[in-house]
This record gives structure tokens, sequence and C-alpha cells, in this order.
């Protein structure tokens, strides 16, 4: 067997894996050994953008890893939320694979962010600040982390499992994380550099 062959079917392999351990989490009614995990997003363009009918750059989902267990969780985002809450149980994660779509376009980066999640705690995650170029052949997204607070007293009026728990930052480590984004399909253009597999 040559060694193209090889290591095709080793990733095959490895993908296969992550995929069979993929959970997908949104606000529901998480188990009693689970801790809510909230944050803020705000995204925004670096510069101008070019494009023709131009549509709001929006998160559409992100991959997180469990340090311990290697357990995948994928968090999705609906519409044109600023916002995540979610439930985790309780450890370290990474922040391993983030989406985001502007209409049909769709691009994804590859992140390595750690955050703790405490157990019987409500954990603040802070503001992710996207800041996301406009479309070229090599694409940046810088994800900012902030500590500021949001109005507390409004989230728990929308979200009220919020008040149930004692309140912790725990904000994603490094603060500052810059990536390349790649094309994904069915994205624009279907040239095959632009996309990453």
């Amino acid at each position: 067997m040559c060694g193209g062959t090889a290591r095709a079917l080793m990733l095959v392999c490895l993908l296969l894996t992550a995929c069979a351990t993929l959970e997908t989490k949104e606000l529901e009614v998480g188990s009693k050994n689970e801790s809510v995990a909230i944050a803020l997003i705000q995204v925004e363009p670096t510069e101008p953008f070019f494009r023709m009918h131009q549509a709001e750059a929006l998160v559409r989902f992100f991959d997180v890893k469990n340090t311990k267990t290697g357990q995948w969780t994928r968090v999705q985002m609906t519409g044109k939320a600023k916002r995540f809450i979610t439930w985790l149980s309780p450890g370290r994660y990474e922040l391993v694979r983030l989406q985001i779509g502007e209409g049909p376009f769709l691009s994804e980066t590859y992140m390595n962010m750690s955050f703790e999640v405490h157990a019987e705690k409500t954990n603040y995650l802070g503001i992710w600040r996207l800041r996301v170029d406009p479309p070229k052949t090599v694409r940046m997204l810088q994800l900012d982390v902030l500590a500021e607070a949001p109005d507390w007293d409004l989230m728990v009026a929308l979200y009220p499992e919020l008040g149930e728990k004692a309140l912790v930052a725990s904000l994603a480590q490094p603060v500052t994380n810059q990536n390349r984004l790649f094309a994904v399909a069915p994205s624009q253009p279907r040239a095959k550099y632009f996309y990453r597999r």
C-alpha cells in the first residue's frame, strides 16, 4: 500500500472517530451533572466588504472538546443570535472549530482556546468578539475574549435557569486568537483552492 493511500485511510478513520463522538447541544434542560455555560457574541468586519449584496456574518456553530474525556460537543447558534447558552459537563474544554455564515457563503476556522466549566455554577465565558476579514484569497478571523459583564438582570429575566446557580467568570485563554478562515461547501466560488476538507 502506498504512503498516500495509507495517510488517506488514517485521515478517514480519525474523521469517523471525531464524528462518532460529536454531540449537538442547544439550550434545553441539562442533566443533573451538567452546568450552564453562557457567552455573548459580537461579529464585526475588519474593513469594508465589497461583495455585492453582502450578508451579515453570523456564527452558525462551534465545536468544543472535553480535554479529559475527548467528547466533542457542537453548540448550534440559531438565526441572528448574539449569545449562546448551553449545558456542559464540568471539566476543561478546548474551542476547536467555529463556522460563520454570510448568506450562502460558509467559512470555518480551527481554534486553539481553552476554558473551564465549573460544577454547580453558571459559567460566564465573556464576550466573544469576532473580527472577520472581507472575502479575499487569505482571509483571517480574530477572536477576542472580553471580560465585560452583560446586563445580568435582563439575562436572568430571559433565562430564569441562569439565576439558580452562583455566577463564575471563566474566560477562554488565550484571550486573543487569530486564525485563517477557509470556505466550506456549499459555498462559492467553487474553486478547488478555496476549500478545506
